[in-house]
Formats: structure tokens, C-alpha cells, sequence
């Protein structure tokens, strides 16, 4: 493809070359090489999965080489949607653009992103004095109404800070703005059976790409929706033979197989719950036939997308089907890594934890019972979950209490996530700084003084605590345990793939 392009200018990286990449970012001029190395070809220098690993250390989010992330998002969807790209390979630039769009995932549910307070709020920091913009994110983080805006303010706070901030503020915006505009192309990807199957299908990851495309929604979520199947009875055309008749047996033969949740995948399911409006009846319906449809992994991930788009009006049977996911075999670590994205350092059973958020008062048993297994996150993503899941029992940090009464009768949720909290190791409360989150709401910040708050008896459970992981967390089935390679392959331990 290098040749092609170079000779006929019709290749993915034509133009490349046109670009001041040293002006653009640091080490900038390097990014050429690797892009086509990504690409391929018999000049390659590295194979596709070191190259994507080397651009993806050079430019991800904040590194000051990110100012160039739109100018490369441009050409990766290019590479993935190129006629001469192998099918296997187009995960690969897929992986690497999820990053570049969604670099601070938890910051992105369960509120969809306004794009035009976005765009406003960017042209301030660029228009404003460095110091104004650094000590507006500040106070601002210390007024925000909730744990989903405190995520974004904290993330503002530390990219205004460093030297190029504003210019990362930019840049970010303009990864979104350059993958908004080539949505006709992610598309296409959804089509085809080549990019249909695998181990890290490329629809799958256009999925995961097109569903933190807010701006895009009115015309993703039709597509979407059109591969969602229909029962049997109604996905064969009318017989004019009486029902049960010979006649109508052979029409019903005769006809193709639905294409329902056997072919579906259910990452179009988690890209509809974050895109589809709460006011289309049939995105209702076909989510409630996908529920009902005895596909595992389809029938979870139907459940928390008509969370996502409903919210508190969401129907109880769904928070039924969500709480019933834990006493499966691949318990909710596998339920969602089946249809969710693994962003960076977010695994996809935080984000539908932070998803479910969505429905407000609503589910909150069932988001108790996901509480431990997104609670086996590390550093600042696993003091995200802790965040929300206090702000779920005990309302928002700017209302808390400045030291919690000790003798308050709290109710079984609250004391299940106080538990929960404390049963964490006493490395993970270092390392996650889970001190400071539980002291925002006026609880004790040193771990011995929470557990004796919560009623832990912290000499119990030492085995849990010197693997970091809550016991409830582990009393659930586990996801099962083969000898086989898990899916994903190097991707997977780069970026996260996908779990089916």
C-alpha cells in the first residue's frame, strides 16, 4: 500500500508527508514512520502491533506530543477503512483512536458530553491568560454538583497545569472534530462479514468509537439499529398458508434465518444505549426483544442501553436482568467486557458501573452488587468508582457534612458500600488515595478509623486484603479460566480489547 500510495496519491497516508510534524509536537517527526509502519509494506522498520505501541507512547493524552493527535486520528481512520487493509489488521489503528478520542473515559458517563459547552468552554481557555484559565478549573472543581463533572474538572485542573495546556485543550477537541467528521467511514465498517468476525472484529471497535460520538448520534443510532434483529415471527415475510399448514412449514424453511443476536454484536448495543434517544419507540422495542432474546451477553448489554437512554423511567425488569448478571459464569467483569470498551486504564465493568448512574435513584441495589467489581480498578480510575458510589448513597460532595455523625442510621446500601470500601487492602487505599474520597464526605480519611466507622472488624478478611481485591468481589463467579490466549492479544494489554 506504501507504493500505491506514493505513485497514484490514492492510499491512506496520502499527504502525510505534507505535514510540519516537527512544528506540530514534539519528537513530531516521528510520526510519519510509524504510521507506516501501521500501514505495512515491505519498507516496513516494526511490526504493526510494535508500531502502534510506539505512536501510542508518543502521543497519548497529556503528553505534549498529543497536540498532533487530530492530524493522526485523521489518517488512522483512514488505514482502518482503506480497501487494501486487511480486515485483521484494522483493529489495530481502531485501538489506538479510541484512545486519542476518549483518552479520559469515566469523565464521558453517564451524561453524554455537551458538544457546544464543550466547544465554548475551549475558546474561553484559548482566549483567556493561562493563570485565569488554571485557577477558573480550580474553583470550578470544588463547586461542581456532581462525581461526573468533578471527574472532567479534575482532568481540566491537571491538563491546564502543564506547560502546553491549552494547546491539549485544543487538541483534544479536535480529535473529537476530526473523528466527527469521517463518521460516514467508521460506518461502512459496520458492514461486511470480514469485519463482522474475529477475535477483535472491527465493527466492534467502530462501535466503541462511534458511541463517544454524541454529535453524530442522529445518524449513527439508525444504522445501529437496523442490525438489531427481530424475533423469528417477525422477521420472515407473511404466509398466505394457514398456520401450521404444510405449505406454511415450507415458506417458514424456505426462508433465511433471522439476524438477530446470533449475529449482533453486542458492542452495537452498547453504542445504541449511549446514541439512541429516550423518545423512538423502536429503539424500546428492539432493545426488549434483545433482552428477551436468551443470548447471554446481548440480554445484559440490552438491559444496561435502556438504562443508558431512559434513566430513571427505565423499566424494573431491566435492573432485574442487570442484578441476575452476577450469578452468571462470567459475572459482571465478563458481562461487560463483552460489550464494553476497555479505555486506557477504565475496564469496562467501571464503565457500565459509572453508566448506570444514569438512572439516578433508580437501580441502586443493582449498581451496589457491580460496586465490587469495579472497585478491582487501580489508581485514580478505582477512586472514580469510590466517588460515585458514595455520592449514590450519600448524595453529592458539595452537600456532604463536614464529618459524618458516627450514630447515623444508615440504611443497607449506604452500609454495603462503607463495607465494601473498607474491605479494599490497605495498598489499594494508599495507592487509589481513597482517604481523600472518603473525606470529601466528612467520613474518616486513615483506613483504620473508616473500618471502625463502618463496623469492619479490620483483622478479617487478610487473604482478600493482601490481593488488593474486595471480598465480595470475589464470592461471584468468576469469569471461566482457560488455557487458551485471551482475546485481544497484545491490543488487549496495550489498550483494552474487545471481550468477545
Amino acid at each position: 500500500m506504501r507504493s500505491m500510495d506514493a505513485t497514484t496519491g490514492t492510499g491512506p497516508l496520502h499527504g502525510v508527508d505534507d505535514i510540519d510534524w516537527s512544528g506540530l509536537a514534539p519528537r513530531g517527526g516521528e510520526i510519519p514512520g510509524l504510521l507506516r509502519d501501521i500501514v505495512g509494506g515491505e519498507g516496513a522498520q516494526r511490526g504493526v502491533d510494535d508500531a502502534v505501541a510506539e505512536l501510542f507512547d508518543l502521543i497519548r493524552f497529556p503528553a505534549p506530543s498529543y497536540t498532533a493527535a487530530p492530524q493522526v486520528a485523521d489518517f488512522l481512520v483512514s488505514i482502518a477503512c482503506h480497501p487494501g487493509t486487511p480486515a485483521d489488521w484494522r483493529s489495530r489503528p481502531l485501538s489506538l483512536l479510541l484512545e486519542l478520542l476518549a483518552p479520559a473515559a469515566t469523565t464521558l458517563v453517564p451524561q453524554p458530553r455537551d458538544d457546544s459547552l464543550w466547544r465554548d468552554e475551549v475558546a474561553w481557555a484559548a482566549e483567556s491568560d493561562i493563570a485565569k484559565v488554571r485557577d477558573q478549573y480550580r474553583t470550578w472543581l470544588h463547586e461542581v454538583p456532581d462525581e461526573q463533572q468533578f471527574r472532567r474538572m479534575r482532568v481540566r485542573v491537571d491538563t491546564a497545569a502543564r506547560e502546553d495546556g491549552t494547546a491539549l485543550l485544543q487538541a483534544e477537541l479536535g480529535v473529537y472534530d476530526t473523528v466527527l467528521a469521517r463518521t460516514a467511514d467508521l460506518l461502512t465498517l459496520l458492514d461486511g462479514q470480514d469485519n463482522r468476525r474475529g477475535v477483535d472484529p472491527p465493527a466492534e471497535w467502530a462501535c466503541y468509537i462511534l458511541a463517544f460520538l454524541p454529535g453524530a448520534a442522529d445518524d449513527v443510532y439508525p444504522v445501529l439499529l437496523r442490525h438489531v434483529g427481530k424475533p423469528a415471527d417477525l422477521s420472515r415475510p407473511a404466509s398466505s398458508a394457514p398456520p401450521g399448514s404444510l405449505a406454511a412449514l415450507a415458506n417458514a424453511a424456505s426462508q433465511p434465518a433471522s439476524s438477530g443476536s446470533g449475529d449482533l454484536l453486542s458492542a452495537e448495543l452498547f453504542a445504541l444505549g449511549m446514541l439512541a434517544p429516550a423518545d423512538d419507540p423502536a429503539v424500546t422495542v428492539a432493545l426488549a426483544h434483545e433482552m428477551a432474546g436468551g443470548h447471554l451477553y446481548n440480554s445484559f448489554a440490552a438491559a444496561v442501553a435502556m438504562v443508558q437512554i431512559h434513566g430513571p423511567k427505565t423499566p424494573q425488569e431491566c435492573f432485574t436482568r442487570i442484578a441476575n448478571g452476577r450469578r452468571t459464569s462470567p459475572g459482571y467483569r465478563g458481562l461487560f467486557g463483552d460489550s464494553w470498551p476497555h479505555c486506557g486504564e477504565t475496564p469496562p465493568e467501571v464503565l457500565g458501573f459509572l453508566a448506570l448512574g444514569r438512572a439516578g435513584g433508580q437501580g441502586v441495589a443493582e449498581r451496589v452488587g457491580v460496586l465490587p467489581a469495579a472497585l478491582t480498578a487501580d489508581g485514580t480510575t478505582r477512586a472514580a468508582v469510590a466517588g460515585s458510589a458514595l455520592e449514590m448513597v450519600l448524595g453529592p460532595r458539595v452537600e456532604a457534612e463536614e464529618e459524618a455523625d458516627p450514630g447515623a442510621d444508615l440504611d443497607d446500601d449506604t452500609l454495603k458500600v462503607l463495607w465494601t470500601l473498607a474491605e479494599l487492602s490497605p495498598e489499594a487505599w494508599e495507592e487509589s488515595g481513597i482517604g481523600e474520597v472518603v473525606g470529601a464526605w466528612g467520613l474518616p480519611e486513615d483506613r483504620e478509623g473508616f473500618c471502625a466507622f463502618a463496623g469492619v472488624d479490620d483483622e478479617e478478611d487478610t487473604a482478600h486484603e493482601a490481593e488488593g481485591t474486595p471480598p465480595a468481589a470475589q464470592g461471584g463467579p468468576a469469569a471461566p479460566q482457560t488455557g487458551q490466549p485471551q482475546p485481544g492479544g497484545l491490543l488487549a494489554r496495550l489498550f483494552g480489547g474487545g471481550g468477545r
